[in-house]
């Protein structure tokens, strides 16, 4: 092609998948840093130097796109596209004004979401899975569901977190990126979830095309990994509120309960 087409030189880059390159874009290049991707669906990613699988927690482990390295990644199938699901279907404009409800109403939720859109993957590994409100009453109202919904996509990324890294193992700096980075109360909630501080970095909504760009550069250049693929500069560190800690503390084994009591109805309605 270079030939017919009189271009000379030309430099071929080895790509990515758009969660390495995400991970890459924010400077996920071994175990101190782990991604936190809110897109369309949910990623804990983080890269590793040893080949360490869990399929039986429906943990992903793949070659990384830097040299001698591997990665291991959580997914939870559905994310930001959970609110895209819910802003229509409870009656707002889009999903920043779900968002703006949420954080005007300031109440915690007392409904469950278990965000099972497309089934699951990790750690349930189960198609059939589906999504649900539990707890609803008189006094439920749009805004009530809207922070469900965030709180439930908050728990699957404690299910996500405590099958990729265990008992024994720490996530390091936690790197959130993704369109879904750009919601400070989403942040918020996920950190008290998660009992976690969360590293907000500057193009954390464009990190997959600033990796893709890190590694067009090391093609070309021939630079060493770890002097590109470097932490872009913090915009912000948020931490876990005492409060809510406290509160999703208490809701996350219920969350799980949830699910545990209804697995297997999800099986015979896939079966039916």
């Amino acid at each position: 092609v270079a030939e017919a087409w009189g271009l000379r030189r030309v430099p071929v880059a080895g790509g990515a998948g758009d969660q390495a390159a995400g991970a890459i874009g924010a400077g996920v290049v071994d175990r101190s840093r782990t991604s936190l991707s809110l897109g369309t669906s949910g990623v804990l990613f983080v890269a590793d130097a040893e080949y360490r699988a869990n399929p039986e927690r429906a943990v992903h482990s793949f070659c990384h796109c830097l040299p001698d390295t591997w990665h291991r990644m959580s997914v939870i199938l559905s994310a930001a596209s959970c609110l895209a699901w819910a802003a229509p279907l409870l009656g707002f404009r889009d999903v920043p004004a779900l968002l703006a409800a949420v954080e005007a109403d300031g109440r915690p939720a007392d409904v469950l979401f278990l965000p099972y859109l497309s089934g699951e993957r990790t750690p349930h590994n189960d198609a059939s899975a589906k999504g649900v409100f539990f707890g609803l009453h008189h006094d439920t109202d749009p805004a009530a569901l809207g922070r469900a919904v965030l709180e439930g996509v908050a728990y699957a990324f404690a299910d996500a977190r405590d099958v990729l890294f265990g008992r024994d193992e720490a996530p390091g700096e936690i790197a959130v990126i993704g369109g879904g980075s750009r919601s400070g109360l989403w942040g918020r909630i996920l950190a008290s979830v998660l009992d976690e501080e969360l590293t907000y970095r500057a193009a954390a909504e464009v990190g997959p095309a600033l990796g893709a760009a890190r590694l067009a550069r090391l093609a070309v250049t021939g630079e060493a990994p770890a002097a590109v693929a470097t932490a872009p500069p913090a915009t912000d560190v948020v931490v876990p509120d005492t409060r809510l800690r406290e509160r999703y503390a208490e809701g996350l084994p219920r969350y799980r309960a949830l699910y545990a009591a209804l697995r297997e109805e999800f099986r015979r309605g896939a079966e039916s």
